[in-house]
């Protein structure tokens, strides 16, 4: 008998057809509007000083700390001084003490500036003078002063070291001077 042999059927593995994606078409059109204002460079920066970076000039004096209320040096009338770190370049727009003075007349605190590389013949170069008032403020005598003046329009300019000083000390009966700290708006 004849074997008959079946027809062999070859499978056809149906082949998917994929589109090529189309080109993105170049628009003329400008690119969409962000909904946020365009940043313009100049953006205004704060800065808080704690009383803890505030330090006596002469090491000898030492100073106290009397934490929330600030610190105060430990001998009358001496000055504590801390670094006011600013770029170069940067607009000075405010500097604000935060203290308390309960004593029977007002303090003058300073904002200098050394330069880096020469000695300058009064020890440093005043930028501004900082009246601060003898007052209570109830209910804890916590006071700010705020101070816009400045040389040479408030811009920091290069090779200078600026600080500031305010004077501090425990008259005991006569009150009490204390710095709380400062903070400090710029441009930059």
């Amino acid at each position: 008998m004849a074997v008959k042999k079946k027809a062999s059927v070859k499978k056809v593995a149906a082949k998917k057809v994929i589109p090529k994606k189309a080109a993105p078409k170049k628009s003329s059109k400008a690119p969409k509007k962000s909904p946020l204002p365009a940043p313009t460079g100049v953006k205004t920066w704060r800065v808080y000083i704690e009383s803890a970076a505030f330090l006596p000039e002469n090491s000898v004096d030492g100073y106290i700390d009397h934490f929330q209320s600030g610190r105060n040096a430990a001998i009358p009338d001496r000055m504590l001084a801390a670094p006011i770190i600013i770029p170069v370049g940067a607009k000075l727009v405010s500097i604000s003490i935060h203290y308390t003075n309960t004593t029977a007349s007002s303090k003058l605190a300073f904002f200098l500036r050394k330069h880096a590389d020469r000695h300058s013949p009064s020890g440093e170069i005043e930028m501004s003078f900082i009246d601060l008032p003898n007052t209570t403020l109830p209910p804890d005598n916590y006071l700010t002063v705020t101070d816009t003046s400045f040389p040479n329009s408030g811009i920091i300019q290069d090779r200078f070291l600026h600080y500031i000083e305010v004077p501090t000390g425990d008259w005991g009966a006569g009150g009490r001077v204390t710095v709380r700290g400062v903070s400090l708006v710029y441009k930059f």
